[in-house]
């Protein structure tokens, strides 16, 4: 059982990767051509930094902890103590568990709406085909997720490569300020912030490479710079060459260099999808099986199963489950995690960590990460 467990750097730094990249590439070049090249940058960098920040602040968090529990347990264990600590980690357990189904229901949307157009089938087929491929390899376990993440984002890289390469000879029109107004740059700033949350993939990671402890950072950051790279390459280029910066950007981009590309395209989208569906549900399933004591498979079929039922619904399209999942995952997580780290600190079973972030942890960073986040939340639920 250890050794399915054992994940080597590259799966590990893979799996974050895997967690983030769909949301971010899907939908950040719509919303960054909204506002300009200039804002981009801007805010992608200062995204990054507060990314980084707050997942290391996660990983440290299990340095000082023996048990390998995912974030739901961790917040029960050191932010939601005494007499009211019961009710309060059930009522976020329960918030979470929502919240996980709107974010996963966006990639099962996504992925249904790339073969529906990709090999022309009814979208419902699209749905049900996404879903088996996604819920699929989440059924046996971590080391099938790490492998299956390790290949995608290859797949993932060259697909990319090869689409940027032959944009090379399509005229690029750089719009540097579309004068877009504070709720276009909020929207912006929060989906950034969203494509780049690999939260609830640092207790994977540290599972997965509890043979040494020292690369759960290395992998952390590691993992979140592809994902920065891709993004920030993705979206310049689909901004520049795109005739119409579509909603679900890549399809645009494809467009742009001919029906070929095209097919590339969506499956580079596919795989975006699949990678973060198969982190984030794995995770979902945890959660479930450490909060409900089931089974494996049971725990596997309500991570997965619901994310189907809600899609079927109609209940929104792609950009409205990430920007709903996004805001209600701020709100939920990322300002919680300061205080947790806090009382790992004071309470933690492990005194000598083998690593902490040292400067890099202390009150200033702290409420840098608290700021950011409020604003994500903000950003999620503005108009645009």
């Amino acid at each position: 059982m250890e050794e399915e467990k054992r994940l080597t750097f590259f799966e590990a730094a893979s799996i974050v990767t895997g967690f983030g990249v769909g949301g971010g590439i899907m939908a950040v070049p719509y919303l960054a051509s909204l506002n300009g090249i200039v804002p981009f940058i801007i805010l992608i960098l200062v995204a990054y930094g507060i990314s980084i920040l707050i997942h290391l602040m996660i990983a440290e968090m299990t340095m000082w902890d023996s048990t390998s529990n995912q974030l739901v347990e961790f917040f029960g264990k050191y932010l939601f103590r005494g007499r009211g600590g019961f009710i309060f980690t059930w009522i976020f357990f329960i918030c979470i568990l929502c919240a996980f189904i709107f974010n996963l229901a966006a990639y099962i949307a996504g992925g249904g709406e790339i073969l529906r157009d990709l090999i022309q089938i009814p979208l419902w087929a699209g749905h049900v085909i996404t879903y088996a491929i996604a819920a699929g390899v989440v059924f046996f376990g971590l080391k099938a997720i790490g492998i299956s993440e390790k290949y995608s984002v290859l797949a993932i890289v060259i697909i990319i490569g090869i689409l940027i390469i032959a944009s090379l000879r399509l005229p690029y029109r750089a719009v540097f300020f579309t004068g877009g107004d504070s709720n276009k740059i909020l929207a912006l700033f929060g989906m950034i912030m969203f494509s780049f949350s690999a939260l609830f993939s640092v207790p994977q990671v540290s599972e997965g490479l509890a043979w040494n402890k020292k690369l759960i950072p290395r992998a952390i950051i590691v993992g979140m710079a592809t994902n920065f790279a891709l993004i920030l390459v993705i979206t310049l280029t689909a901004m520049g060459v795109s005739e119409e910066v579509t909603r679900v950007a890549i399809t645009g981009w494809g467009r742009a260099l001919g029906g070929w590309a095209f097919v590339f395209g969506s499956l580079f989208i596919l795989l975006a999808m699949l990678t973060s569906y198969w982190s984030i549900s794995f995770a979902l399933a945890v959660i479930l099986k450490e909060r409900l004591g089931w089974g494996d498979r049971l725990s596997w079929l309500i991570a997965t199963l619901p994310t189907l039922l809600v899609v079927i619904t109609g209940l929104t399209d792609f950009l409205g489950f990430m920007r709903i999942a996004g805001g209600a995952i701020a709100l939920l997580v990322a300002i919680l995690v300061v205080p947790v780290l806090r009382g790992a600190r004071r309470h933690g079973d492990i005194r000598e960590p083998e690593w902490t972030m040292g400067v890099y942890g202390n009150i200033f960073f702290q409420i840098l990460v608290i700021i950011g986040f409020i604003i994500m939340a903000v950003g999620s639920m503005v108009e645009i």
